[in-house]
């Protein structure tokens, strides 16, 4: 489906507005940023569907989320191309690809205000916590919110020179438990309810050993659902033994 319907529609995104450049300089500069770019632009495309965004508020959001790391062209390569852990002085540098995005995008033709915001908030976190100038909750922009997850769900199931992807149930389960405080609650629920939705009828491994595939979802309780193993069901709300990955991702 992303194939089919979602990647056309960023293409002709691209190509209806004037900042083809700027993607082939980031391509040029970082091949995993610009990859990364592309998944969080769907990513956020779905997400943004899924919390019944109309088709104009689809096409910029997707937009959005293609340039929300544009800022990183302007980050020397020493830094954004390390493999080993950054220096507080490093990291700081780096905290600046908000701004310079945003500031990029301010200059290109037929951008709103609100996608540059994209660039300069995704990193800004509900409790105050994020970078780079630790605004809170309402002073983030909904854009920057949607597309906040999309970065942090790609960010870590993707490997770097410097870690190994997590597992994809283990990222569900962190950013399910950090919906209140880093993360606007009603846009994580939506994004894995849809997600453990599709999940529904998949082989997940539990933490006994077992292989179980999962039956139904609890609405309070996303992360524990209903599982059938050998004929025996488990509602992981009450059990000890809880899921540790999809065995179909193994």
């Amino acid at each position: 489906m992303i194939r089919q319907k979602v990647m056309p529609k960023i293409q002709e995104l691209c190509s209806n507005y004037n900042f083809s450049n700027v993607i082939l300089g980031l391509r040029k500069k970082d091949n995993y940023t610009y990859r990364h770019c592309i998944g969080v632009s769907v990513l956020s495309y779905f997400i943004g569907k899924w919390l019944g965004l109309k088709e104009k508020e689809l096409n910029d959001l997707a937009v959005a989320g293609l340039l929300h790391d544009v800022g990183k062209t302007k980050i020397s390569d020493s830094i954004l191309l390390k493999a080993g852990k950054l220096s507080s002085d490093e990291y700081a540098e780096m905290q600046l690809h908000t701004v310079f995005g945003y500031e990029m995008i301010l200059r290109l033709p037929n951008m709103t205000d609100q996608q540059a915001l994209v660039a300069l908030q995704h990193h800004e976190r509900e409790d105050g916590s994020g970078y780079p100038y630790r605004k809170s909750s309402e002073e983030i922009e909904y854009f920057s919110k949607i597309v906040a997850v999309a970065d942090v769900f790609h960010t870590m199931v993707s490997e770097r020179v410097y870690k190994k992807a997590i597992p994809l149930f283990q990222v569900l389960q962190e950013i399910y438990q950090r919906a209140f405080g880093l993360f606007n609650p009603v846009i994580v629920q939506c994004f894995i309810t849809n997600l453990m939705n599709r999940m529904i009828g998949d082989s997940v491994l539990l933490s006994d050993g077992k292989v179980a595939r999962i039956v139904m979802l609890h609405p309070d309780d996303l992360i524990n659902p209903l599982v059938e193993s050998q004929g025996k069901y488990y509602d992981l709300r009450l059990s000890k033994s809880k899921i540790m990955d999809f065995a179909s991702i193994q």
